[in-house]
């Protein structure tokens, strides 16, 4: 059941088939291959093009909820009629990571603030607000450079201001 506070498990994901045999760069056999991961949706330029024979690539819709396999069984047919069995591996580029504790996309169980609320940043650093030398100096770099940055920005607004008064208020259409 749809339930707007929850985010769908059902992401896209980009696979990879590394070393893929060259009898199986069509689409319907990739297709094939990719539906032991989820829902096929197209192959990229270079697999369509066949530019690239190191590897095929495939977007899939997939289930975030499920078992992600790393490799597939396939039996190939040789010439003489034998059957023999390769097995093809799965490599997956991004994958977002679904929480089913708060039913979230982004992040998993063991980094839930549900679930492992001391995990979630503390105010004032991880010291309990105590901070070490290295802070103290990295603080105060980042506060001379501020000051430096606002000097700079109300030097450069009394620029502005000049040169607005010695050309006038702003620009004017001229009326004939």
């Amino acid at each position: 059941m749809f339930d707007p506070l929850e985010e769908t498990s059902t992401a896209i994901a980009w696979i990879s088939f590394p070393s893929l045999p060259p009898n199986f760069f069509v689409e319907e056999a990739i297709f094939s291959l990719a539906a032991a991961v989820g829902k096929p949706l197209q192959v990229d330029l270079a697999t369509k093009n066949q530019t690239r024979p190191s590897c095929a690539r495939v977007k899939v819709e997939v289930d975030l909820l499920s078992e992600f396999p790393k490799r597939i069984n396939v039996g190939l047919r040789r010439q003489s009629g034998k059957i023999c069995e390769k097995w093809i591996k799965i490599k997956y580029d991004y994958v977002p990571k679904y929480c089913q504790s708060c039913k979230i996309q982004g992040h998993n169980e063991q980094q839930c603030y549900i679930i492992h609320p001391e995990l979630y940043p503390k105010e004032g650093g991880e010291s309990g607000g105590k901070k070490n030398k290295e802070e103290e100096l990295h603080d105060g770099d980042a506060i001379q450079k501020k000051k430096s940055a606002e000097h700079n920005d109300n030097k450069d607004q009394e620029q502005f201001k000049a040169q607005r008064q010695k050309n006038g208020a702003g620009w004017r259409r001229k009326v004939k």
